[in-house]
């Protein structure tokens, strides 16, 4: 048998845009392991957005951040992120502008101090 690599997003795919894991799809995904074949996780999320409960799935490996972070089982193969220079300067222009925003890393998520008041009215505006 030859082993097929299998790639999933995860926001609208894996998951609803409600978030919820449908017990079908980890089913799937075992019953896909247990037959050899190697099965990813292809996201924009970062690592931080990656919930116990998908993760608990066990993977294969994990590819997220829009291609900023790349993991083969419990390997990083690649991490590209921005420098504590680049970061402030873009803090820094943002807060300038007024603009809201959230950082994201692997590590959590970082929002600026009224993003979630501001969101929610960007929201209300769209």
């Amino acid at each position: 048998m030859t082993t097929k690599h299998i790639f999933l997003d995860v926001d609208g795919t894996l998951v609803s845009y409600e978030n919820i894991l449908p017990q079908s799809a980890v089913d799937a995904i075992q019953h896909a392991q247990a037959n050899g074949h190697k099965v990813y996780t292809v996201t924009g999320r970062s690592k931080a957005e990656m919930y116990e409960e998908i993760l608990a799935i066990g993977f294969d490996g994990y590819i997220g951040g829009n291609g900023n972070y790349i993991e083969l089982g419990d390997q990083v193969l690649y991490h590209k992120h921005l420098n504590l220079d680049q970061t402030t300067a873009i803090v820094d222009w943002l807060t300038s502008r007024n603009l809201e925003f959230y950082i994201e890393s692997n590590s959590g998520l970082y929002a600026s101090e009224n993003f979630e008041e501001r969101g929610k009215q960007t929201i209300k505006d769209t």
